[in-house]
């Protein structure tokens, strides 16, 4: 009896911690492929999606990469949006 009630306390905090902080569910989308060759060499970076200069920074500085791999990670509140990018080319 005891136990069950404080799981139900615990989770009406919880549910109340989230209510005032105003966070909302997260937005997951990827994307896997099959690797089809073994002589490619691979580099991922995470950034922030909502900066302009640091995206463009990265992709400056992957040019001659082929992006093989986006993940993006936000919420309804779009507070933030952070992001995975991976990139691949021949190994050299």
């Amino acid at each position: 009896m005891k136990i069950s009630k404080i799981l139900s306390l615990s989770l009406m905090g919880a549910v109340a911690a989230i209510s005032i902080a105003g966070c909302s569910g997260a937005n997951v989308h990827a994307q896997m492929r099959v690797v089809d060759s073994f002589d490619m060499e691979t580099k991922c970076v995470e950034l922030d999606m909502r900066d302009q200069s640091e995206m463009d920074e990265v992709l400056k500085t992957m040019a001659g990469w082929r992006v093989f791999y986006i993940s993006e990670y936000t919420t309804d509140n779009k507070i933030g949006t952070d992001g995975s990018m991976c990139f691949e080319r021949k190994r050299q």
